[in-house]
């Protein structure tokens, strides 16, 4: 009788964690796609505001996070970790494609704040590598892979807010904007549901300390892309 309350309990708990997981990669692949329709026909427009080094870095870190879940989904399979796979597979090739209709603009290339933004993001990478060196850990480590992310995303997303508090943010589009919190929020809550489902390994604790302080830092341009005129 204990076995067969037990299979009854855990089968309605299951089928919801599955539609839940399901929503979540669906909302992710529809906004990925919005997301490169709408801020590219913007920026076939107008780019003031963003930033090359954005786009790169994102494009950087989405790689990052891609060959995080793939190798997390090596070492535990499940259904939840795929589809964490393939929602970074379709974003990195959303972002390719942005970036491509930025360099073929006529927009300037590149800006005092590409500058700075490099500078930044490059010490702190190379403070990451040689942090990890004196710990014995190599680029390849889930933790040090997943800092990385944070400063090839939360950096230039920083000073993305910095370039439209300077320059004015037309080139941001709203549906980036309101795309950004939804799709961070919900990778966020694919993280926490395969650490419930598969445990917590390096590989996810990576995935979720860069995807926290990608959130932090798109409240930061959020903030000034509403209060610049």
């Amino acid at each position: 009788m204990t076995s067969t309350t037990t299979t009854a309990r855990t089968g309605p708990t299951a089928d919801r964690s599955r539609r839940v997981g399901d929503t979540l990669f669906v909302m992710q692949i529809v906004s990925a796609l919005g997301f490169g329709a709408f801020q590219g026909a913007l920026m076939l427009t107008t780019t003031e505001g963003v930033s090359l080094t954005w786009l790169v870095f994102w494009g950087i870190f989405l790689l990052i996070n891609l060959s995080l879940s793939i190798r997390a989904n090596e070492l535990q399979p499940s259904r939840i970790t795929r589809q964490t796979v393939w929602t970074y597979a379709t974003w990195t090739a959303v972002m390719i494609t942005t970036t491509g209709i930025y360099l073929f603009g006529d927009g300037i290339l590149w800006t005092a704040i590409d500058t700075w933004t490099a500078l930044i993001a490059l010490a702190g990478i190379a403070g990451t590598l040689h942090v990890g060196r004196r710990h014995a850990l190599g680029v390849t480590d889930p933790l040090v892979r997943g800092y990385l992310a944070v400063f090839f995303k939360g950096v230039p997303q920083l000073t993305l807010a910095g370039n439209i508090f300077l320059v004015g943010g037309s080139g941001l589009s709203l549906f980036a904007i309101v795309i950004g919190h939804l799709t961070v929020c919900s990778r966020l809550g694919q993280i926490i549901m395969s650490l419930r489902e598969a445990g917590w390994d390096r590989n996810r604790q990576g995935s979720a300390i860069s995807e926290i302080a990608n959130e932090i830092s798109w409240i930061t341009v959020t903030v000034v892309w509403l209060i610049v005129p």
